[in-house]
């Protein structure tokens, strides 16, 4: 990971310096404006500049390939039901980015999970550590077989979330999301209980006090 942290940073000066000589001149990267009534194009320093730069950029995608081994991540999945990881371990986190119409069934114990621009997503995990993200995704099913302390739904319309009897302690945290329901284990079914959408504020003479608002039939 010091490979890495030295690759960032030699990225970080370059784009820096870049930056530099583009305020010095007023121009934008790469502009070299009218010179002696000739269109200059891209000066020969800034040409090299872009070299190192994809040098640089190419170096760093290779080795974050081979370092970030601790980072699960599926893609684009359609119409897959059998997705599955077998093997995990407790400093991994997967990353779900736009799979659709698509299930993943994750083994073991990871350090979090994040799903992300998801539609008709389901997943199953046994044990996560940290946190389970869901963002700006839709119709997503989730079933916890183990632990997970905290699962946090943003800008998400409709997600079910079935909670395992170890899982009752689980925080869910929500904001700009709707038709959230989560389904708790009772005599052998599953009972549910929507998460509340609405909500009402309200001073009691030192703060402001908010609770679910009922909605009126």
């Amino acid at each position: 990971m010091a490979e890495m942290q030295g690759l960032m940073e030699r990225l970080e000066r370059a784009v820096g310096r870049l930056e530099l000589l583009s305020a010095a001149s007023h121009r934008s990267p790469g502009d070299c404006g009218e010179m002696n009534g000739v269109n200059g194009g891209v000066a020969p320093s800034v040409e090299a500049f872009d070299k190192l730069m994809k040098s640089m950029v190419a170096e760093f995608l290779k080795k974050s390939r081979i370092l970030a081994g601790d980072v699960e991540t599926h893609e684009y999945q359609e119409d897959k039901n059998d997705l599955v990881i077998s093997e995990t371990e407790l400093k991994q986190v997967a990353y779900i980015f736009k799979c659709n119409k698509s299930t993943l069934q994750m083994k073991g114990k990871i350090n979090s999970i994040t799903i992300d621009n998801c539609t008709k997503f389901g997943l199953v995990f046994d044990n996560v550590v940290g946190i389970v993200e869901v963002i700006n995704s839709k119709d997503i099913q989730m079933q916890v077989m183990g632990r997970v302390p905290t699962i946090s739904i943003n800008k998400t319309e409709g997600c079910h979330i079935y909670l395992s009897e170890d899982a009752l302690d689980c925080e869910i945290v929500s904001a700009k999301s709707s038709e959230m329901n989560i389904l708790i284990p009772q005599d052998g079914d599953y009972r549910e209980f929507p998460v509340p959408e609405q909500f009402k504020t309200a001073w009691d003479g030192s703060k402001l006090v908010t609770e679910p608002a009922e909605i009126m039939a």
